[in-house]
């Protein structure tokens, strides 16, 4: 994965009191008796770790895996060294653990019963590391639990806004399916504990990261000077335009809260109703809700796999589905049994770099060889939107997985 820099921003942060983990656990704990590190996660319905931050913006949380503090490494591990390549050409310098190991020896598995032949960290990879083990997520062997708090003592300011790159990178087609996907991040006063990630194998749906353990035992640890946002009056709203992206008037819509966009101007015909339109208070899982999920690095992110095949509005002559398409990321003033208490007006969207958006287009199966669309932030209303374009001819069916996102502020 190409390397994304963290912007060094020293904003008004909010002062809340973070739960945070121990520094590292002693030598032993973080090792863990891996055993076998090229065997498939014991667990395939298993969820991911919180290794990210997050605050809990009106006091409503998820179902976290782990306990603060208590760290457990007794699943499956990679060796990672770095990564090889050049943007956006990367892919990182790992292996499995030979099951033929103590754990820890540093041995790739070399496929043969009885033998440890492979050392890990070589060759040296292009863009070098500190030699780690990896314990994978998904793995019920493996937890930990990164800081988290709840923010709902004071109004929770969202700092920074990043869509995924994925949409901002490529258009898709009418058999796509397209991966939506929103951070909300927070800059903190008071660093709490933010666990060091590192990616193993695989990139979209199948990409794998694990928590980095030193050789001794010592879990590797991040700045924790970012959080997420998480508030479950969140809602995704999906509406077809009636025209180009490129000739809507400025003033042509008006958002109604929990409706959509509509017409400004009596007479005109700018945009159609939803043909999606969820809020994460709502519950559920599925294509058919709008929901909050931790990703494989360990991050809250929003997340929505719209699959244009079946989900579409047949407006045209003839009728099609291919067109320009709104995507809308808003918060309801009450979420069920809360109230909202985020704000997105004193927040920035994150521009992707060009080797970001080279990446992402890279990765995406079923999107188009160019394209993309750019994000707006729309502070009168505390809502973010993207114009996606959707394209006729049959493209591919792939899953637009996107690039895992929530790496900011990184563009």
């Amino acid at each position: 994965m190409n390397a994304r820099n963290l912007m060094k921003t020293v904003a008004t942060a909010l002062m809340v009191g973070l739960i945070t983990s121990p520094m590292a656990l002693a030598a032993g704990s973080g090792g863990g008796n891996g055993g076998g590190g090229n065997k498939p996660p014991t667990g395939e319905t298993t969820g991911n770790n919180l290794s990210f931050p997050v605050i809990w913006a009106e006091g409503v949380t998820k179902v976290l895996r782990g306990v603060p503090g208590e760290i457990e490494t007794k699943g499956a591990y990679w060796y990672q060294w770095g990564t090889n390549g050049t943007d956006p050409d990367v892919v990182p310098a790992s292996c499995p653990s030979d099951p033929d190991e103590n754990p820890g020896d540093g041995y790739c598995d070399d496929g043969v019963v009885g033998t440890v032949t492979l050392m890990a960290g070589e060759p040296e990879a292009d863009n070098p590391l500190p030699l780690v083990r990896a314990y994978l997520q998904k793995d019920s062997l493996n937890t930990w639990q990164a800081g988290s708090a709840d923010g709902s003592a004071m109004p929770v300011s969202v700092d920074w806004i990043d869509w995924g790159d994925n949409l901002e990178s490529v258009d898709w087609y009418t058999r796509s399916q397209v991966r939506t996907e929103i951070v909300l991040l927070k800059d903190i006063a008071m660093p709490t504990t933010e666990y060091a990630m590192r990616h193993t194998s695989g990139w979209g749906i199948n990409e794998v990261h694990g928590l980095a353990v030193s050789l001794d035992g010592e879990v590797q640890e991040g700045p924790g000077t970012q959080a997420t946002v998480y508030s479950p009056c969140a809602r995704l709203t999906i509406q077809k335009l009636l025209v180009a992206r490129e000739v809507l008037p400025d003033d042509a819509l008006d958002w109604v809260p929990q409706l959509g966009w509509t017409e400004k101007y009596p007479g005109t015909e700018y945009i159609n109703e939803p043909v999606f339109n969820k809020a994460v208070y709502a519950g559920g899982d599925g294509p058919g809700y709008y929901s909050a999920e931790i990703n494989v690095k360990g991050r809250i992110i929003y997340g929505y796999t719209w699959n244009v095949r079946q989900l579409h509005d047949l407006t045209g002559i003839p009728p099609t589905a291919a067109g320009d398409y709104r995507i809308t990321f808003s918060l309801d003033d009450a979420c069920g049994t809360a109230n909202r208490n985020t704000s997105l007006t004193k927040a920035e969207i994150l521009v992707p770099t060009e080797e970001d958006i080279a990446l992402a287009a890279e990765e995406e199966e079923g999107g188009s060889d160019a394209g993309g669309a750019t994000a707006i932030l729309d502070k009168d209303n505390n809502l973010t939107y993207i114009d996606v374009r959707i394209l006729e001819r049959g493209g591919s069916s792939g899953n637009g997985g996107g690039n895992g996102n929530g790496n900011g502020p990184k563009k």
